[in-house]
């Protein structure tokens, strides 16, 4: 966290209800507006999150005013399956939801956050990419107006011609072209004019903005490459965890298929060191359109009378422990940031306990005043128990983003707590195949499978106990 700002509270875990409710939403019945920016691809890559190369001016600010959860995780790092299991408070295999475009509504009874906010009477918009898939986004029943921006092309994406194939060209791609033709810069522009309708309303409002980078292809106007051009991005610690199963990992698949990328075998050193450059001008950019959101809630007056949530959907390997991209279950790609201003907050809080994306929507519901009358797997973290707290994961093999998915032969479930990462790899007959154990409190990333370590099986007992209470329930 960016020991800058004097004023943040290292909030002990008796405490954290504090850092919320400092807001008066928990005393009064008064309702509030949300803006619920969430970002594809984001990981922590975020000065307010410790990273002292993000260059992140306006999230941090925001971050000074707000509770930032510096532990926060996905349920499945896959822009379908995370984004279904947020908005809905259910995990993945709850919703239904586990492959990148399942449809939600194939489950019966779902009700997303929007639903519910629109159900109690407020305005729902939905301005670029807020679920996954068009059938997910398009969804009328959360929407008091059809989405806008939520169909693209990879063409979209690109500014240079040679680019423009309706496919997957170069893996970045920076230009000094005019910058009102990028795509989330429209998407930022349609949610300025947006919020403007939207403060004359006589409804509450809740919008959802989605902006698109840092997800590949990185490609962003020239000025924020220029940011970085001193900055080093030597990438430490690329080798394979030791230990770990062969089910785990993937082949960076998704980072392959650009046409300046290898197919096969090492990407190269100087190669990875411009993408994670590329990926870090993404954030930067990304940071500035988030920057002229809150500036313009700032200039209507409803700043004050506005929850504000940023989230990125999952986090992202960017060439760590051999990886590139996310659909693994590792930290590198469940870890994402979120960050929630209440309202009349006026210190910042660092919130340090594992908190999961489906604890997003009884909270928010929670802060303002939504009815809630149907069950969600999320816990309420304004009075969340911290000292027992876990954040949970999965992942299928193989997945048809990546592989052929006709013939899913495993599922790994994972369980993280304030020091361990356990997972379990599960095959189509319910046999455990293979387990993971890593020790985390010292380190940012797995390094070291230790489950086999006779000295970890009070761990592993434990943490499979805490895994099992919630998946072998829900399957």
């Amino acid at each position: 966290m960016d020991t800058r700002n004097s004023s943040i509270l290292l909030l002990a875990a008796g405490i954290f209800t504090l850092s919320l409710t400092g807001c008066t939403a928990g005393k009064s019945s008064q309702r509030f507006n949300v803006l619920f920016i969430i970002v594809d691809d984001m990981k922590p890559a975020i000065g307010c999150f410790g990273d002292t190369k993000a260059i992140t001016p306006n999230i941090d600010s925001l971050a000074s005013r707000a509770t930032v959860f510096t532990h926060a995780y996905c349920q499945q790092a896959l822009s379908g399956p995370s984004r279904a299991s947020l908005f809905t408070g259910l995990r993945p295999e709850s919703a239904g939801v586990t492959e990148l475009d399942s449809p939600m509504r194939n489950r019966p009874n779902i009700i997303t956050m929007p639903q519910a906010f629109k159900n109690n009477g407020y305005e729902t918009r939905s301005i670029g990419k807020t679920f996954h898939g068009e059938r997910n986004t398009l969804d009328s029943l959360s929407w008091s107006a059809a989405p806008v921006f939520y169909r693209y092309s990879k063409s979209d994406e690109y500014q240079m011609e040679q680019n423009k194939t309706g496919k997957k060209a170069a893996a970045y791609e920076f230009t000094d072209m005019p910058e009102e033709q990028y795509l989330d810069i429209r998407i930022r522009n349609e949610a300025l004019k947006q919020l403007e309708e939207l403060s004359n309303g006589d409804k509450k409002f809740f919008m959802v903005v989605g902006f698109l980078k840092p997800h590949l292809p990185f490609c962003a106007p020239k000025r924020f490459l220029d940011l970085y051009k001193n900055t080093s991005f030597e990438i430490k610690d690329t080798s394979r965890i030791k230990g770990a199963p062969a089910v785990a990992y993937h082949n960076s698949e998704e980072l392959r298929g650009y046409t300046d990328i290898t197919d096969t075998g090492s990407i190269g050193s100087k190669k990875e060191m411009d993408l994670k450059k590329a990926y870090y001008a993404c954030v930067s950019y990304t940071d500035e359109n988030i920057g002229r959101l809150i500036d313009r809630l700032k200039e209507l007056g409803q700043y004050d009378n506005t929850v504000i949530i940023i989230a990125g959907d999952h986090g992202f390997h960017t060439g760590e422990q051999g990886l590139w991209g996310k659909s693994t279950n590792y930290e590198e790609a469940c870890h994402a940031p979120l960050i929630i201003k209440g309202i009349q907050q006026k210190t910042g809080a660092i919130v340090s306990t594992p908190i999961e994306f489906i604890d997003i929507f009884p909270t928010i519901a929670d802060l303002c005043k939504i009815n809630i009358e149907y069950s969600l797997q999320g816990k309420n973290i304004l009075n969340l128990d911290c000292n027992n707290h876990y954040a949970f994961s999965q992942f299928p093999r193989p997945y048809k983003a990546l592989h052929d998915a006709r013939h899913r032969t495993h599922m790994g479930y994972a369980v993280r707590d304030s020091a361990w990462r356990y997972i379990e790899w599960y095959d189509n007959n319910g046999q455990i195949t293979d387990r993971e154990l890593y020790y985390l409190r010292k380190f940012s990333a797995e390094k070291t499978n230790i489950a086999n370590n006779k000295r970890a099986e009070a761990i592993v007992d434990r943490l499979a106990d805490t895994l099992h209470s919630v998946f072998l329930v829900e399957k």
